[in-house]
C-alpha cells in the first residue's frame, strides 16, 4: 500500500570486541533505531531453566557450573575456542534456537510499526543469516586493542584472548561480505561521524 512504512533490517557484525554496541548505540540514538544483541538473548536462554542450559549441562555435564549453579562461561570459552569440534556443535544446537528469536523479534517489530531494527549478531556470516537483512554491516578495530579489551573485560590472558580472535572469521573476510564497513579505531565520536555519513539522506 503506498505510503505504509517499511520495515528496513540492519545486521550488525564484527569480531569479538570490536565495537558492535557502540554503533548500535549511535544508531539508537540517531535513527530510533529499535536493536536486538543477540548476545542478550543468549545469555537469557543459558540462564538455569533456560533451553541452552539444559542443552549444555546435558552435553558437557556439571563440570560447566559454577559453585552457584550458574553456567561457567569461562570454563565453556575455553573448551568451545580450544576444540573446533565442541564449537561447532555448540553453534549447531544454538543457532537455530536463535534464529526462532529473532525472526519473532522481527515480526513483531514489524506489527508494532517500526521503521528501522538493528540486530548484533556476532556469528551472522558463519550462521547463514544473510537472508534476514537488508543490509550488513561490519564494524571493526586494530587486533590490540580487541586484546586490550578481552583481557580487561573477561579476564583473560593475552594468549586466550588471541585464541578467542583466532576462533572467527577474519575482518577481511567480513568486511569483503559487508555492505557497510565502520571503522572503530578512535572512539564514539568516529564512529558516530560514519554512521551520520553512511545514513546521510536516509529515512526511516
Amino acid at each position: 500500500m503506498d505510503g505504509e512504512k517499511l520495515l528496513y533490517i540492519i545486521g550488525l557484525t564484527g569480531g569479538i570486541s570490536c565495537g558492535k554496541s557502540a554503533v548500535a548505540e549511535s544508531l539508537r540514538r540517531y535513527c530510533n533505531a529499535i536493536t536486538l544483541d543477540i548476545d542478550t538473548v543468549t545469555h537469557w536462554l543459558s540462564e538455569p531453566g533456560g533451553v541452552l542450559f539444559d542443552i549444555y549441562v546435558r552435553h558437557f555435564g556439571e563440570r560447566i557450573l559454577n559453585d552457584a549453579g550458574f553456567l561457567n562461561k569461562k570454563a565453556i570459552g575455553e573448551i568451545i575456542f580450544n576444540n573446533p569440534d565442541e564449537r561447532e556443535w555448540i553453534n549447531s544446537v544454538a543457532h537455530p534456537i536463535l534464529l526462532n528469536h529473532a525472526r519473532q523479534f522481527l515480526v513483531d517489530c514489524c506489527e508494532a510499526g517500526a521503521g528501522l531494527v538493528v540486530m548484533e549478531v556476532p556469528l551472522l556470516f558463519e550462521a547463514g543469516w544473510e537472508h534476514l537483512f537488508d543490509e550488513i554491516w561490519v564494524v571493526y578495530t586494530l587486533r590490540k586493542y580487541q586484546i586490550h579489551r578481552l583481557m580487561c573485560r573477561d579476564k583473560l590472558t593475552k594468549e586466550e584472548a588471541l585464541a578467542r580472535i583466532n576462533a572467527q572469521m577474519s575482518r577481511e573476510e567480513r568486511c569483503a561480505r559487508a555492505d557497510v564497513v565502520i571503522r572503530n579505531v578512535k572512539g564514539y565520536h568516529e564512529v558516530h561521524k560514519q554512521i551520520r555519513a553512511v545514513l546521510n539522506g536516509r529515512n526511516f
